[in-house]
């Protein structure tokens, strides 16, 4: 009739032990995300130091005029120039440099196919190379997200951390991942 209690410190242990096993699983689940993270950094950093490829005297095929504005309330355009291997936006404060251009001088990048540098030898204004919208990815700032995204997912791979911290360095690196990736679309 009478039956006995179990062990609170017995019960408290169990569920320590459970939620031990579970986090564990969980970090090694995660763990696929900082291995995609130190693999995409590594992408960029490889196209970063592979030369230019260079495409001297590409025609023109396309220039329109598309909205780059984010905001209705600010809107604001830019010129996209297609050409046989390159396909890019200038500002509309840049576009007096290719005005009358019908052939360009276009540098990219040789894995991810960023137009880094364009030139226009028939434009007087467009003589010197200059860089493109959004073309400034590896130019500017905006490279300390996948400088930091590397750090946080190789920490997360490489120390022997408990499984706590090695899931919470691979959130961490899913949403430093997702900036870094949204930085380099939107500059």
């Amino acid at each position: 009739m009478y039956a006995p209690r179990p062990d609170a410190r017995a019960l408290a242990q169990q569920r320590r032990e459970a939620e031990y096993a579970r986090m564990e699983h969980m970090a090694h689940k995660a763990r696929w995300v900082n291995w995609a993270a130190v693999v995409f950094c590594l992408v960029v950093s490889l196209d970063w130091a592979l030369p230019m490829q260079q495409f001297p005297g590409e025609p023109v095929l396309e220039k329109r005029l598309v909205s780059v504005g984010s905001y209705l309330s600010n809107p604001q355009m830019a010129y996209q120039i297609r050409t046989p291997h390159t396909r890019f936006k200038l500002r509309t404060s840049q576009a007096y440099r290719i005005q009358e251009a019908t052939h360009l001088t276009v540098w990219r990048t040789p894995l991810l196919r960023v137009v880094q540098l364009i030139k226009a030898p028939g434009v007087a204004a467009g003589r010197e190379p200059f860089v493109p919208y959004r073309g400034s990815i590896y130019n500017s700032l905006t490279v300390l997200f996948p400088v930091a995204l590397l750090l946080t997912a190789g920490v997360g791979l490489l120390l022997p951390f408990e499984p706590e911290t090695r899931l919470n360095t691979a959130i961490v690196s899913g949403l430093l991942w997702l900036v870094t990736l949204a930085v380099m679309v939107l500059f």
